[in-house]
């Protein structure tokens, strides 16, 4: 059974069951996480995968945060991450990725909120992604957070995978 989570404004959660107690945080990536971050996007994606250097140019561009979800309490000490990237005050969402063996915790909610949050900060009022038509489980949490379709990708992810662009509209903080 997942645990109950809690979130608070630092976003370190609390994930409690009858066997242990985790706690979950969120920190901005380093070089040195990317081999762990590479092998969660290969074992989720197989052969889609982005290549490992798709990785280190995000880390390297001014223009993108990546984020790392982490507990201090696991045989996985990196249980997710996220890159997201700002252009024309739009904060685009351009991979989030959980463990397979730590998914229907909540934790890719907990990761999506702080990068919408993250893009309020900043002054961007606008959230988008794509995702694969056929992915109906990040459909549903990009939809419980309030995002809608606004387009049909055709072929987006290969000559049989369709995608939808998916759009949030956001409170700027001023």
């Amino acid at each position: 059974m997942p645990p109950h989570l809690v979130v608070n404004l630092s976003y370190q959660t609390s994930g409690i069951n009858v066997h242990k107690s985790d706690q979950y945080f969120i920190r901005s990536m380093v070089r040195t996480d990317i081999p762990t971050v590479f092998a969660i996007d290969q074992a989720t994606w197989r052969n889609e995968a982005w290549p490992l250097e798709h990785f280190f140019a995000y880390l390297d561009d001014p223009f993108c945060q990546c984020w790392i979800l982490e507990s201090t309490n696991t045989d996985y000490p990196i249980l997710g991450y996220g890159l997201q990237y700002f252009s024309n005050g739009i904060s685009h969402i351009a991979n989030l990725c959980i463990h397979p063996n730590r998914r229907g915790y909540g934790l890719g909610g907990i990761l999506l909120r702080h990068m919408i949050d993250y893009g309020r900060r900043l002054g961007t009022s606008i959230v988008e992604l794509e995702v694969k038509t056929s992915n109906i489980n990040a459909r549903r949490l990009y939809a419980k957070h309030g995002f809608k379709i606004i387009q049909l990708l055709e072929k987006y992810y290969s000559d049989t995978d369709d995608a939808y662009r998916m759009q949030l509209i956001i409170n700027r903080i001023d």
